[in-house]
């Protein structure tokens, strides 16, 4: 996946990385795991943060724009968390 970052077509190259992340989600969405996953998507838009401001030395996108734009795409959330029991 990280090869997938380097591509022009980030439209595709998100909503890939959207699809993994529902994929974790839907597999660790526990009741005990809720802090783990709203922690794993606290990551995963500090990581897609970075990757948008990797290229060059000034940054173009700001926490605003950033959390404009993954609702925009429908980035997950926590949503339904499963009881185990």
């Amino acid at each position: 996946m990280r090869s997938q970052l380097n591509k022009q077509d980030r439209t595709q190259t998100l909503s890939q990385v959207i699809r993994v992340i529902r994929g974790w989600i839907n597999y660790h969405g526990i009741l005990d795991n809720k802090r783990r996953v709203s922690s794993f998507i606290n990551q995963s838009k500090r990581a897609i943060y970075n990757w948008f401001n990797r290229m060059g030395g000034k940054r173009k996108m700001n926490w605003k724009r950033l959390t404009e734009i993954l609702k925009r795409v429908n980035f997950p959330k926590i949503g339904k968390i499963v009881s185990m029991f």
